[in-house]
C-alpha cells in the first residue's frame, strides 16, 4: 500500500452525485477502501459523465497497491477521460509515476495545472499528493505547486500534504512545524495529529507518539488508523488494551478478511493458543490458496505452545516454502531447530540454528541461539562441540564476564583439549588475576599435558593457587589439598627434594590431619630423609 495521504474533507462543487464522491472521498480519508471503490462505481454507472469520479477510484485502486485495475480503469479511455477533467490527468500521471514513467507524468501534471488555470486547489493538491506518495515522486516539485495556493486559501489539508513532503525531503522538523499548523487551522483534523505521531514513533518517543495518536482520536474518532498504532503498540505489551483498540478499528473500518488475521493474532500473544488454531484453520477454509504464509508461521509457533511438535514441524515447513527469503526471520529457524531436535534430525536442527546465529543482527539474540547450540552439544556429551560454541559467545560478547571464560575453558577440559583449556584459563587468569579458578583450572589442565611433571608445567600456576587460597583456608580447603598434594609429589620424584616434598605432605596435615595418604607419604619421606633416600 502506498504511504497513507488522504484528502480530508475538502469540499468540491457539490451537486447530487458530487456529494457520492463526496462520500467516497471521506471513506477514503477513512481508509475504506471498499466502500469508497463501491461509491465511486456507482456514481460511474448511474452518471458517466460525472469524469472526476475516475480520478477517486484511481485513487483507491492505487492505495491498494492495485497497479493492474487503475490501468483497465484508464488506459482504454485516456484520452477522453484527460480531456472531460484536469483531475483525471493527475490520475493517469500517478498511473504512469508509478509504471516508473517521470516524464510523461510530470507531462501530464503539467497540463492538468495549466488546463485549471493553476487555480483549482483540488487539482493542486492532487499534483503534489501524487507526487509525494510515490517513490520516484519530486517531493520538492510538490511543495512547488502548493506553494501557488493563496495563503488564505491554505487550509490544514494543504498544511498536511507539506508536511508529508517535507518528511520525505528529510526535513522532520519543517515536517512536524507544517502538521502542527495543521492542526491550529483546524484542530478537527485527526490526519495532521496521526501524522505528528507517526513522526514521534519514528524517533521511539513513546509519551509524544501516544499522546498525539490519542488526540487523532478525540479529534475525530472514526479514524481508524489511530487505532492500528494503538492496537500495535499495545500487542507487544498488554493484550487487552490491545484488544480494545483492534475492536474499535475493526468497528471503523471495511470488513475484510485481514480483521480475522489480526484478530486470530491476538489470540496468538493472549497465549490462546487453541482459539488461535481455531481461527487460523477458519482464515484457511476461507481462502484457501490464497491464505498469507504468516498464517502458517502463527500454526507452527502455536502447534509447538501447545505441546504438538510434529504439526508444529509440519506447518513451519509448509510456511518455509510458501514465504519470500525476505520475509524469514532469525527466529524461525530457532524454531525449526527445536522441533527437529525434539523429532530427531540433530544435524539438520544445527544447520538451522547456525542459520539464525548467521542472520540475526540483534547481538542478544546470537548469543541465545549460541548458547541453545552449547547446551545442545554438552546435552549429548559432545564437550568439544559445546566449547567451539562457548568459544564463540566470548568472541561475540561485548563484554565478556568470568564466568563465560571459566565455562569456555572448563568445556575444553572436559574434552580432553587440555592444550585449549590451557590458552583458555590463561585468558582467565590475565583478566582475573586475583582469583584462584583461573591459576587452578590452567595447573590441572597443564599437569595433564605433562604428565610425568618432568617439564614442571603446572608448579607456577600450583605455588599461584596457594597464594591467592590460603587467604581463606576453610573457603578454599579442597583447591590447597591438591595443591599441596601435586607440589609434594613433584618435589618427591621429579626434583628429588624430600624435605621439600615433606614440607607440602605436612601442609595437607595441618589443613586436613587425618588425611591418610598425606600421613603415610610424610612417614615414608621422613625415612627416605633418615636414611639417605629411598631404598
Amino acid at each position: 500500500m502506498r504511504k497513507l495521504l488522504f484528502f480530508g474533507l475538502t469540499t468540491l462543487s457539490i451537486t447530487a452525485m458530487g456529494q457520492s464522491i463526496e462520500e467516497a472521498k471521506q471513506l477514503l480519508y477513512y481508509d475504506r477502501y471498499q466502500s469508497a471503490e463501491q461509491v465511486l462505481q456507482q456514481v460511474i454507472q448511474q452518471k458517466d459523465d460525472e469524469k472526476q469520479a475516475y480520478y477517486w477510484l484511481t485513487e483507491v485502486y492505487l492505495e491498494n497497491d492495485d497497479i493492474e485495475k487503475a490501468k483497465s480503469l484508464l488506459e482504454p479511455n485516456a484520452t477522453s477521460l484527460a480531456a472531460a477533467h484536469p483531475l483525471n490527468r493527475v490520475a493517469y500521471g500517478s498511473l504512469l509515476l508509478n509504471q516508473d514513467k517521470l516524464a510523461e507524468a510530470r507531462a501530464q501534471f503539467d497540463a492538468a495545472l495549466k488546463e485549471s488555470k493553476r487555480k483549482d486547489e483540488a487539482v493542486i493538491k492532487a499534483v503534489a499528493k501524487a507526487q509525494v506518495e510515490n517513490e520516484k515522486g519530486d517531493a520538492a516539485y510538490a511543495l512547488q505547486v502548493l506553494n501557488e495556493i493563496k495563503e488564505k486559501k491554505t487550509d490544514a489539508e494543504v498544511l498536511s500534504i507539506k508536511g508529508d513532503a517535507y518528511r520525505k525531503l528529510g526535513q522532520g522538523s519543517e515536517s512536524a512545524k507544517a502538521y502542527m499548523e495543521a492542526l491550529i487551522k483546524n484542530d478537527k483534523y485527526a490526519e495532521a495529529a496521526f501524522k505528528l505521531g507517526k513522526i514521534y514513533l519514528t524517533q521511539k518517543n513513546t509519551e509524544m507518539f501516544l499522546k498525539y495518536f490519542n488526540q487523532a482520536i478525540e479529534a475525530d474518532p472514526k479514524y481508524a488508523a489511530a487505532y492500528y498504532e494503538l492496537y500495535y503498540y499495545y500487542y507487544f505489551r498488554d493484550v487487552n488494551k490491545a484488544k480494545e483498540y483492534l475492536d474499535l478499528y475493526v468497528a471503523n473500518t471495511d470488513k475484510t478478511v485481514e480483521h480475522q488475521y489480526m484478530t486470530t493474532d491476538l489470540m496468538f500473544a493472549s497465549s490462546k493458543y487453541s482459539e488461535a488454531i481455531s481461527g487460523a484453520n477458519a482464515i484457511l477454509q476461507q481462502e484457501g490458496e490464497k491464505t498469507k504464509p504468516r498464517l502458517y508461521k502463527l500454526l507452527a509457533y502455536s502447534y509447538d505452545a501447545s505441546g504438538d511438535s510434529t504439526k508444529a514441524l509440519e506447518y513451519l515447513q509448509t510456511y518455509f516454502s510458501k514465504e519470500v527469503d525476505s520475509n524469514l526471520v532469525a527466529k524461525d529457524y530457532d524454531l525449526q531447530a527445536k522441533l527437529l531436535t525434539k523429532t530427531g534430525n540433530d544435524s539438520l536442527a544445527l544447520q538451522s540454528w547456525e542459520r539464525a546465529i548467521a542472520m540475526d543482527t540483534v547481538t542478544e539474540y546470537k548469543l541465545e541461539y549460541m548458547q541453545q547450540l552449547a547446551n545442545w552439544y554438552k546435552e549429548k556429551e559432545n564437550r568439544s562441540g559445546e566449547a567451539r560454541w562457548l568459544g564463540k559467545i566470548f568472541e561475540t560478547k561485548e563484554d565478556p564476564n568470568n564466568l563465560d571464560i571459566y565455562n569456555w575453558g572448563l568445556a575444553h577440559y572436559a574434552a580432553a583439549e587440555y592444550n585449549a583449556a590451557d590458552s583458555v584459563f590463561g585468558l582467565y587468569t590475565a583478566k582475573y588475576p586475583d582469583q584462584v579458578y583461573g591459576f587452578y583450572w590452567r595447573a590441572k589442565s597443564r599437569a595433564q599435558i605433562d604428565t610425568t611433571m618432568e617439564l614442571g608445567l603446572a608448579i607456577q600456576d600450583y605455588l599461584k593457587v596457594i597464594e591467592i587460597a590460603e587467604k581463606d583456608v576453610e573457603k578454599n580447603k579442597s583447591l590447597l589439598l591438591q595443591a599441596y598434594g601435586y607440589l609434594g609429589a613433584y618435589e618427591a620424584n621429579v626434583k628429588k627434594d624430600y624435605p621439600a616434598a615433606l614440607g607440602w605432605f605436612e601442609k595437607i596435615l595441618a589443613v586436613q590431619p587425618d588425611n591418610a595418604d598425606a600421613e603415610r607419604f610424610a612417614g615414608i619421606l621422613k625415612k627416605w630423609i633418615s636414611d639417605g633416600g629411598p631404598k
